[in-house]
């Protein structure tokens, strides 16, 4: 390998990637901003892509997709009518949703791979990466670890309800989504969030100690 190679291992072995998962209301949010608080790059792509929605280029062809109706009279999107468009349990509803991916994703990942760069340049200990279904988009490999929230049934019924979701709203969402056994399986940490959100945030700062001690920090 060339000595660019090396050192863009060398700045990747310095600067851990963890990929932050888990159900609504799991507790995702409180961990990737408590292991910001704790030195960390906290990338959050679902802000990048919403912030996506303000630019001109992205209504213009949002518009030409799926008409007039996405726009309101300031001129700006209505996100709740995209969600309506494109999340459905019909054949139409998943291709409107595969369109709007292919707008947003590749802007956001290219604004995240910039980020994660910047990071690296600036020898920060860690980069957070919370992308909404990232084992699904493919974001596994840019992670050195993925840490998955899980939630007891019970609890994550009255937390979804502190949203106003109920059962039906979740599984609407989740329908076209990896299991969630099947994420936790491909897991490097299962974080279990049944407690207070101190217990949560203690929970965090001991798995962050085991990654920094097995990479040296």
């Amino acid at each position: 390998m060339g000595p660019e190679t090396n050192n863009d291992s060398q700045s990747a072995s310095l600067t851990p990637i963890i990929g932050v998962i888990g159900p609504p209301c799991s507790g995702k949010s409180t961990v990737a901003r408590h292991l910001e608080s704790l030195g960390g790059v906290w990338l959050n792509a679902d802000e990048i892509a919403k912030s996506q929605l303000h630019e001109p280029e992205v209504i213009a062809e949002l518009r030409s997709l799926f008409g007039d109706s996405i726009q309101t009279t300031d001129g700006s999107l209505s996100r709740q009518r995209l969600a309506d468009l494109v999340f459905g349990d019909d054949e139409d509803s998943l291709a409107r949703l595969r369109q709007l991916e292919g707008v947003l994703h590749p802007r956001t990942r290219t604004i995240l791979q910039a980020r994660i760069a910047t990071a690296r340049t600036e020898g920060k200990p860690f980069v957070i990466l919370d992308v909404p279904l990232l084992l699904e988009s493919g974001y596994r490999d840019t992670c050195d670890e993925v840490w998955c929230l899980q939630v007891d049934p019970e609890r994550h019924l009255e937390l979804l309800g502190s949203r106003g979701w109920d059962l039906a709203e979740l599984e609407r969402r989740s329908a076209r989504q990896w299991s969630w056994e099947r994420k936790r399986a491909a897991s490097t940490r299962v974080l279990s969030n049944n407690g207070t959100p101190d217990d949560l945030r203690r929970l965090v700062e001991s798995e962050l100690a085991v990654l920094q001690h097995r990479d040296g920090g």
